[in-house]
């Protein structure tokens, strides 16, 4: 329980950095691919960047990336189990769901488990009460704001341990 809870964790605070894992395993070693998000610039200084973003939102953000992470674990499985067969030893090149060419580039059956993960995660972020726009926001802001990054993981741990205690 507690290796799942580690691995479920690092790939999370992975995700959080921009970080993708392309491969996860009971070594917890994974590959990693770098992520993008969205083109957003930011003139505001780090401090002014961190205020920007409420308490709130930086729960929704962090539930909805719990959220997200659990389906992006299983679909990862799916995807790998039908990479295995059309290609047996290839590795499954990164799925980002705002660069189309992505997901266009895989084979059929693929984009349609990859287009359906898509079109979860942007369910999961709308019934968090959150936007693309802003999820993304937050993602980006926290890649250069360390007490952002802490504010979201201090949440993330939160979550986590109230999830394990409700159980």
């Amino acid at each position: 329980m507690s290796q799942s809870l580690s691995a479920v964790t690092l790939s999370i605070l992975g995700l959080m950095m921009g970080v993708i894992p392309t491969r996860l395993s009971n070594s917890l070693l994974p590959v990693f691919d770098r992520a993008v998000y969205a083109q957003e610039s930011f003139t505001d200084t780090e401090e002014e960047q961190e205020a920007n973003f409420t308490d709130e939102e930086i729960t929704k953000y962090s539930t909805t990336v719990l959220q997200i992470e659990n389906l992006r674990i299983g679909v990862y499985q799916e995807i790998q189990n039908e990479f295995q067969k059309q290609s047996p030893g290839g590795s499954i090149p990164p799925i980002i769901c705002n660069q189309k060419n992505t997901v266009n580039d895989l084979p059929r059956n693929i984009q349609v488990i990859a287009v359906n993960y898509c079109n979860q995660a942007k369910k999961i972020i709308d019934s968090n009460d959150m936007t693309v726009t802003l999820f993304n926001q937050i993602t980006m802001a926290q890649k250069i704001n360390q007490t952002l990054r802490e504010r979201i993981q201090t949440e993330l741990l939160r979550l986590q341990q109230e999830r394990t205690s409700s159980q």
